[in-house]
């Protein structure tokens, strides 16, 4: 594995921490946080794991169902 893709995996574990953060602190199970963002639950969970990387498009859906901005999601 380069730097480069070090760094993305770094990236990506952090923001699901965020967003499992937020969710948690709002009482919502991440099945809820999913259909409101329209996301998939099984992509959902991989997100919060930092398992997968995010699209544009998702980090607004997921900060949009959040109530928050998609800045405050990213690290």
């Amino acid at each position: 594995m380069d730097s480069d893709e070090f760094d993305l995996g770094m990236l990506a574990t952090a923001f699901g921490k965020n967003v499992r953060e937020l969710r948690s602190a709002r009482g919502m199970q991440q099945e809820k946080l999913a259909l409101i963002a329209g996301i998939d639950r099984g992509h959902m969970g991989k997100i919060e794991r930092g398992e997968t990387r995010v699209t544009l498009e998702k980090v607004y859906l997921i900060a949009k169902a959040l109530g928050v901005s998609p800045a405050s999601l990213l690290p």
